[in-house]
């Protein structure tokens, strides 16, 4: 009977193994919280300067943001971002955006403060001056 011929295989090359060394968790960009307890404050604060500038245009274009910020939020959350109906939004990161979608808001009235005190005829001027 025929035996079949032994072939020598070559050696297969291994990497040798090394052992992984647990690195610790990187902190989370977001680790503190953010007090709101003064944010209606902060928003009704410009009306101090009532003295030096009128302030109805800094309330009417805030409360505008308000309102136009949460129903763009509202839209794009039902319309546009379909990809939360299968990967929800943790309840952190919804109370975060709910916390901070006012500072922008709030920053942009304190600037249009300064701007109306410094450059008065930026805001307010005659119809002749705009014809």
């Amino acid at each position: 009977m025929c035996q079949r011929p032994r072939i020598q295989e070559p050696e297969k090359v291994t990497l040798p193994v090394v052992p992984t060394v647990d690195k610790k968790a990187v902190a989370p960009t977001h680790s503190r919280e953010r007090n709101t307890d003064y944010d209606l404050l902060f928003f009704l604060a410009p009306a101090l300067m009532w003295w030096a500038t009128p302030v109805f245009p800094i309330f009417a274009t805030g409360i505008a943001r308000v309102i136009c910020t949460h129903l763009v939020l509202s839209l794009h959350y039902i319309f546009v971002d379909k990809d939360n109906y299968f990967n929800k939004i943790s309840q952190k990161q919804l109370k975060r955006e709910k916390d901070d979608y006012l500072v922008g808001t709030i920053l942009h009235m304190w600037a249009q403060v300064g701007l109306q005190i410094v450059f008065p005829s930026m805001f307010f001027c005659e119809q002749s001056h705009i014809k």
